[in-house]
C-alpha cells in the first residue's frame, strides 16, 4: 500500500511538472508570435497599456529593448496621494521622455493634480508640441495652479500648427487669457472643460484662429467676465455649451451656418438675451431648459425666451427636449407658443410633460417618439381633446425609458397604442420593480388594444 501510494504521489508530481512545462511553453510560444509581428502592430498594442507597463515590455526579450521609445501615443497620470509618488511620477516622466525617440507624437494627455511642479508641466507640454502633436489633452485637478505657471500655453499650444484635437480641464481657478498671436490653423476639435474666460476678446480671438473648426465643447465654464457668448464660426459643425448658467447681463450668440449638432444645458435669466441665427443646416439638438431665474434667486416663468430657442431650432430632423417640468410645459400648454417642426422625425421628450399632444401637432413628420420617465414621469392623465395626426398616420416607433408601476403610465401606453395606426413597434423599459412584477406588467401591456396589427412589443 506504501508504494502504491508513492507511485501515485509520483505520477502527481510528473503531472505538475508537464502542466507547468506545457504552460512555460505556451508562454514563450505566444511571446514569440508576438515579436514575429511588425513593429507598427506591436506599438498599436502597446498604445492601450499603461505607460509604465508599457515600459516595462523593455524586459521580455532583445526584440522588446528600445520598442517603447517609439511610442506615439503618451499618457501620464499625475493624480497621486503622497509626495513619494508624486516625485517617482516626475522623474519617470522625465526619464521615460528623454529616452524616447525623436519621431512625433499623435496623442498626449497629461493628468496633473496637486504637488507637481508646474516647471515641469511647463517642460513636458513644450516637449509634445516640438513633437507635432495632434491630439492634446491637459486635465489639471489642483486649485493651487494659477494663469501666470502655465507659460507655455500661451506661448505654444495656442500657437500650434499641428494640433487636430484640444482638450483643456480644469478647476476654475485658471482663467482662460488667449494671446492675440492665437492660431491654431487644423484643429478641428476643441473641447473646454471647468474653465473661466478672462473677457469677451479671449474666447472670440479663440474661435477666430481656429479656421479648420468643427467640434466645440463649453462644459460647466465659469462665464461671468463675460458680457458676450460669441459662436460664430462658418466650418463649425457640432456645438455643445452646457453644465452652468449665464449671467443676466451676459448675451449668448450663435451664428453657425453648417452647425449640425446643437447640445445647450446651462440656465439662463430672463434678461439674457439670446441670439440664434443661420441654423438652417441643424439637423439635431437636445435642449434642457432650465429654470429661467431673476437674479438667481426669484424663479418665473419666462416663455418668450424659450419660444425664441425652440423656433430657431425648428428646422431640426431629430430633437431631444428635456429640463425643468414647470418652463416646458408652460410653453407646451400654450399651442400658440409652439413653432412648427416641418422636417422633425425624431422626437424625444425627458418627461411626459402636460401638454406633450400639443407639440406632436406641430410635427407632421414624426416617425418616431420617445418618453424618458425616470425624473418626471406623468402626474395626472388627461386624454388629448384632438388626435395628433403624426400619431394616426406617421409615427412608427415608441418608447417608454423607466417604466414604474403607475396607473397613468399605463394610461399613456394605452392612448399611444390605441391610437397609433401604423406603429411597428413600442419598446418598454421597466426600471425599480421586482421579477414577478415586471412580468405581471409585461402581461398587462401586451394585452392593452393596439390600432395597429404590425405592432410589436418589446419588454426591456
Amino acid at each position: 500500500m506504501a508504494i502504491k501510494r508513492k507511485q501515485g504521489s509520483a505520477n502527481a508530481e510528473n503531472l505538475k511538472t508537464r502542466d507547468v512545462k506545457a504552460r512555460r511553453i505556451d508562454e514563450e510560444d505566444l511571446a514569440d508570435r508576438l515579436s514575429e509581428l511588425p513593429d507598427h502592430v506591436i506599438l498599436h498594442i502597446m498604445s492601450f497599456l499603461p505607460i509604465k507597463e508599457a515600459v516595462r515590455t523593455c524586459l521580455l526579450s532583445t526584440r522588446w529593448k528600445d520598442l517603447f521609445t517609439s511610442i506615439s501615443n503618451i499618457e501620464l497620470d499625475g493624480v497621486l496621494r503622497n509626495k513619494a509618488l508624486r516625485n517617482r511620477f516626475m522623474k519617470f516622466s522625465d526619464g521615460f521622455l528623454s529616452l524616447r525617440k525623436d519621431i512625433s507624437v499623435d496623442r498626449f494627455r497629461l493628468c496633473c493634480g496637486p504637488g507637481i511642479d508646474h516647471r515641469k508641466i511647463n517642460e513636458w507640454i513644450l516637449y509634445a508640441v516640438r513633437h507635432g502633436v495632434r491630439e492634446l489633452d491637459l486635465i489639471f485637478q489642483s486649485r493651487s495652479f494659477e494663469t501666470r505657471h502655465f507659460t507655455e500655453l500661451e506661448f505654444t499650444v495656442f500657437t500650434c500648427k499641428t494640433l487636430l484635437t484640444l482638450r483643456l480641464f480644469n478647476l476654475p481657478s485658471l482663467v482662460l487669457t488667449i494671446p492675440t498671436h492665437c492660431c491654431l490653423p487644423k484643429l478641428k476639435v476643441l473641447h473646454l472643460t471647468f474653465l473661466k474666460f478672462s473677457d469677451d476678446e479671449s474666447i472670440r480671438r479663440l474661435l477666430s484662429s481656429c479656421n479648420s473648426l468643427e467640434e466645440l465643447l463649453v462644459q460647466s465654464c465659469e462665464l461671468s467676465n463675460l458680457n458676450k457668448l460669441s459662436v460664430c464660426h462658418p466650418t463649425l459643425k457640432r456645438l455643445t455649451i452646457n453644465g452652468g448658467h449665464i449671467d443676466p447681463i451676459c448675451e449668448l450668440e450663435i451664428n453657425t451656418p453648417n452647425l449640425v449638432c446643437f447640445d445647450f444645458g446651462y440656465f439662463y435669466c430672463e434678461e439674457t438675451r439670446l441670439s440664434l441665427i443661420n441654423l438652417n443646416s441643424l439637423s439635431e439638438a437636445r435642449i434642457c431648459i432650465g429654470f429661467i431665474a431673476k437674479m438667481f434667486s426669484n424663479f418665473c416663468n419666462d416663455t418668450a425666451s424659450a419660444f425664441d430657442l425652440m423656433r430657431a431650432l425648428s428646422c431640426v430632423q431629430s430633437f431631444h427636449l428635456t429640463g425643468i417640468c414647470l418652463e416646458i410645459q408652460a410653453i407646451l400648454q400654450s399651442p400658440s407658443l409652439i413653432p412648427e417642426f416641418p422636417n422633425l422625425t425624431s422626437l424625444k421628450m425627458g418627461a411626459c410633460y402636460a401638454g406633450w399632444e400639443n407639440m406632436l401637432v406641430r410635427c407632421p413628420c414624426l416617425e418616431t417618439l420617445a418618453f424618458e420617465l425616470e425624473d418626471f414621469g406623468p402626474v395626472d392623465w388627461h386624454t388629448p381633446k384632438k388626435d395628433p395626426s403624426c400619431l394616426q398616420h406617421h409615427i412608427k416607433a415608441i418608447k417608454i425609458f423607466a417604466l414604474k408601476r403607475k396607473h397613468v403610465e399605463f394610461q399613456l401606453i394605452g392612448y399611444l397604442l390605441k391610437k397609433a395606426g401604423v406603429l411597428e413597434s413600442l419598446t418598454v423599459e421597466i426600471k425599480s420593480v421586482t421579477k414577478r412584477e415586471k412580468r405581471m406588467m409585461s402581461k398587462n401591456i401586451c394585452a392593452l388594444p393596439k390600432a395597429s396589427k404590425k405592432c410589436h412589443i418589446l419588454i426591456i
